[in-house]
């Protein structure tokens, strides 16, 4: 039977970054992951953006949306080649929800918190409405600002990778039938085989709680939410579009995608963790960009694909758009157990130093200097 420091459940951008975190501190690391790839399930079918969270100013979550601005920071720096600038546009109509002064004072208050990294926000000129390719009538103004954008699986995969040429170990294609834990965790395999490790993080996303019940481990009061995007064959415009939808004001972007058009997401809740989109989403997701895109009209015949992702959030009697997206943890036995529930692609290195400190009391014997994935270019 095989021992580490660290075995960590789930090759998700979580568990990369966990990975990547405990074996850049010199702990023995595996990564056990149930597909044949890294970032094979949520962490492939997200909006592809490394932001702040705009909306999230709504909802009073300053600090989390400082914490992504900072994230997004150095992936920039560091993943120059995964993560790129890209302009903002967000349109306002007469009958908009949000006010242009509205949206003009969230806007300062993301540049703030973004510590002057972000460039100017500009009010664009009416002159240059045209050109953006938006539904002009009732609009009384247009705002650019930046955030960034990625490949999603190709930025998980490469933070695995990173962990990899750092000392840890990854298996794909397996996952553990049982838990066990007295002094250590032992988990065995469908195939009787077993490993050891003295800390366990369960970074297995939707499947946590599943994970959870193998051994008895605490487990979080949750929902299950889809996100569904749809790709048209639109050919991508020059920059990136945060809308409200017409049928009910909620936040959706529209993106450009491998050269056509990307938009997304929705919000529904599912009482299982198995993505499927429904054609309600499909033909909601349509007509947003329909109402907001007259001059570029697209009908089903001119999708190009369909993809979707569920997402953990806290259960809450709330829309799911209004809850906090705050990372949740449960903690077991002495500290020895994490598991992480939700969070953000951004911040997906703020998350993994979190649980590297939750785990430091327990495994500080086995670590060693003072490395820190802030500064870890990624292959």
């Amino acid at each position: 039977m095989t021992d580490y420091d660290v075995v960590v459940i789930g090759a998700g951008i979580h568990g990369a970054g966990a990975a990547q975190a405990a074996a850049a501190k010199g702990l023995s690391v595996l990564v056990i992951e149930r597909r044949e790839a890294a970032g094979v399930e949520t962490s492939r079918a997200s909006s592809k953006l490394i932001h702040g969270g705009l909306r999230y100013l709504e909802t009073f979550q300053v600090r989390l949306v400082y914490e992504c601005l900072r994230e997004q920071r150095n992936l920039l720096r560091n993943a120059p080649h995964l993560v790129r600038r890209s302009d903002f546009y967000i349109p306002v109509y007469r009958q908009s929800q949000r006010s242009a002064w509205w949206v003009y004072l969230g806007l300062c208050c993301y540049q703030l918190l973004a510590g002057g990294a972000l460039r100017d926000i500009e009010r664009v000129p009416e002159s240059r409405w045209g050109s953006l390719g938006l539904q002009e009538q009732d609009l009384t103004a247009v705002f650019r600002y930046s955030d960034a954008q990625t490949d999603d699986q190709a930025l998980t995969r490469a933070v695995l990778e990173s962990a990899v040429s750092l000392g840890a170990e990854v298996r794909f294609n397996v996952a553990p039938a049982r838990i066990e834990y007295i002094e250590n965790y032992t988990l065995t395999f469908p195939d009787g085989s077993a490993v050891r490790c003295r800390a366990l993080v369960n970074a297995a996303g939707p499947w946590a709680n599943e994970v959870a019940a193998l051994g008895g481990l605490p487990q979080q009061d949750l929902d299950w939410v889809q996100g569904t995007h749809i790709v048209l064959r639109q050919p991508a415009f020059s920059g990136c579009f945060y809308v409200e939808a017409p049928q009910d004001g909620r936040a959706v972007f529209v993106l450009p995608w491998r050269g056509l058009t990307m938009v997304g997401t929705t919000e529904v809740v599912l009482t299982q963790p198995k993505a499927s989109p429904t054609q309600e989403e499909i033909n909601y997701l349509l007509a947003v960009y329909n109402h907001y895109f007259p001059k570029s009209q697209c009908n089903a015949g001119d999708i190009e694909e369909v993809f979707a992702g569920v997402r953990v959030l806290p259960k809450d009697q709330r829309q799911a758009n209004k809850r906090s997206r705050e990372t949740l943890y449960a903690t077991a036995n002495a500290g020895t157990y994490i598991g992480i529930y939700g969070g953000k692609l951004t911040s997906y290195r703020a998350t993994a130093d979190k649980v590297l400190r939750m785990l430091t009391p327990v495994l500080r014997d086995s670590m060693r200097g003072n490395t820190s994935t802030e500064t870890i270019a990624l292959p």
